[in-house]
């Protein structure tokens, strides 16, 4: 009997598969995960792909 899959779950499932290999490529660890993604975007600013964000407005009242 042939298993008939919806799209959605199929594509679920991939995610999942993707989400698992990030895990084990940082060892389960958030900070390594986040550490690479500052580091990935320093390279990106450096490089020009992204402008740095702007800076945060001097409130003038609270002076």
């Amino acid at each position: 009997m042939t298993e008939h899959r919806n799209p959605v779950d199929e594509v679920l499932d991939e995610l999942h598969e993707l989400r698992e290999a990030l895990d084990a490529e940082f060892d389960h660890d958030p900070d390594k995960f986040f550490s690479h993604l500052r580091e990935f975007e320093e390279q990106l600013l450096r490089e020009g792909w992204v402008e740095a964000p702007p800076r945060p407005r001097q409130d003038k009242s609270a002076a």
